[in-house]
Parts: structure tokens; C-alpha cells; sequence
């Protein structure tokens, strides 16, 4: 059973779970998946790093750009949820995010750089070890980010996770 005082993953198996942005029939595997958040032991939030849509041609509308943290609205709805329960946060970093709040309210933060549903969850509950490493900073706030050197990887000031953190396979 997964309590309010939960720090760390892998999750039990079989506990109530909320999930966003994951199969429901594929969380079913794991455990009971709950429609509401109050009939959950934890929430699963799989969430894509903030991105802005460009007008501009075909190559600048492909690329994402601006913010590196979640705005308003969002933001809070995801911080609201972390409040209300234990919560997993699986971040697809398909480029750095800044998320402090986040990660300071979450009880498992998992990054992920494309994986399918049951891959993610694995890692979640246990079923399989995780090893990686960033391969760039997650800066700890957006003024950071603007102080940075355009042309100096790596020079954020405090970052919330420095270049290479994670986890090694043993």
C-alpha cells in the first residue's frame, strides 16, 4: 500500500493508480487504475517538457522553443495533484525542463527520453532496474536558463540536476 509518506519508487503492485497520459489497459497491468484522484493510492503523471508552437516555416514549426517550464495554468494543476497524492512524474525530455516545484513535490520523478507505456511503468513498479544519465543540465529556475552562455554547455547556475545525474546499471 502506497502511504502519503511514500519517498521513493519502485511502487507496489496492485494498488489503486490515477493515471494521465498512459493507457489505462496498460496500467491495468500494474495496478487498479482509478478514474478519480480521490480513489487513488498515487497518481502516474506522464507529462512532455513545455514547448511553444511556432508559426514560422516548415523547419521553425518543427522545432520546439520558449518556455522551459510549465506555465500557468498547468503548473498549479500539476503541483494540486502532487499535493493531493503520493505522485510519479515520467517527464519525456525531448530537451531540458525546469521544474523545481515539481520535482521538490513528487515522490518518484522519472526521466525519459521515449518509451512505450509498459517500459515506463516497469521502471515504476519495479519490474525492471533503471540505468541512464542526462545528457544535459535541468536548470533550476528560467533565470538560469538567461544567464546562460550561448555558446558554454553546462554553466547554469545551481542546476536542479547537473549533466550525467541518474542512475548507473550495476
Amino acid at each position: 500500500m502506497v502511504a502519503d509518506s511514500v519517498q521513493a519508487l519502485p511502487l507496489d503492485e496492485g494498488i489503486k493508480i490515477y493515471v494521465e497520459n498512459i493507457s489505462k489497459t496498460t496500467a491495468a497491468l500494474y495496478g487498479m487504475v482509478v478514474d478519480s484522484l480521490i480513489d487513488a493510492d498515487v497518481a502516474i503523471l506522464r507529462l512532455k517538457t513545455p514547448w511553444k508552437q511556432m508559426d514560422g516555416n516548415f523547419m521553425e514549426a518543427m522545432l520546439h522553443q520558449e518556455p522551459l517550464d510549465f506555465q500557468q495554468p498547468e503548473l498549479d494543476r500539476i503541483l494540486n495533484i502532487t499535493r493531493q497524492k503520493p505522485s510519479v512524474i515520467c517527464l519525456y525530455l525531448d530537451r531540458p525542463a525546469v521544474i523545481p516545484e515539481i520535482a521538490q513535490h513528487a515522490v518518484g520523478l522519472l526521466g525519459e527520453f521515449g518509451a512505450y507505456d509498459d517500459a515506463v511503468l516497469d521502471v515504476v513498479f519495479g519490474r525492471w532496474n533503471p540505468g541512464g544519465k542526462l545528457p544535459f543540465e535541468m536548470p533550476s529556475s528560467m533565470r538560469a536558463v538567461e544567464m546562460q552562455k550561448e555558446d558554454m554547455p553546462f554553466d547554469s547556475e545551481n542546476p536542479l540536476f547537473p549533466f550525467g545525474h541518474g542512475l548507473s546499471y550495476e
